[in-house]
């Protein structure tokens, strides 16, 4: 627990020390996964085979497919988080830029605040859901 209160401490400090606006956003997004993400997704975004998927080299791929984008928004872990809309969108390019910035084309659109409360709405058959973008992705590499 001590050492949870000293992370935590040492994190806000770091926050709130930056001036540099965008800096802070980043930072504040890398938090954000650190304290809603992190826990089933792991530091590096690998997941848990059969278990949890892969953030890393693998959500972008999302990106690629109709209807993915709007997925990432409506999984559970998004959907149904205690974070406000903006600090979704915020959340999310992180992932994207952090975990999988290689799937990024040059015309890479963030997310919004607005789109994320447009499709923030929790599936209820997000396994098939997924199958079904997997099935459409072309075949570079393999999601789990």
């Amino acid at each position: 627990m001590v050492r949870l209160f000293l992370f935590l401490t040492t994190v806000m400090v770091l926050l709130f020390s930056n001036r540099d606006a965008g800096a802070q956003k980043m930072s504040s997004a890398r938090l954000n996964y650190i304290l809603h993400c992190q826990g089933c997704h792991l530091a590096d975004g690998a997941g848990t085979p059969d278990k949890v998927p892969a953030l890393k080299q693998e959500v972008g791929r999302f990106l690629q497919v109709e209807g993915g984008r709007k997925f990432l928004i409506q999984v559970p872990g998004t959907s149904q988080s205690a974070l406000t809309d903006a600090e979704v969108a915020d959340v999310l390019n992180w992932i994207l830029e952090s975990f999988s910035p290689e799937q990024l084309g040059s015309d890479f659109i963030p997310y919004t605040t607005e789109e994320i409360n447009r499709h923030r709405r929790p599936l209820v058959n997000v396994s098939s859901v997924r199958a079904e973008l997997v099935a459409q992705m072309p075949a570079t590499s393999s999601t789990r």
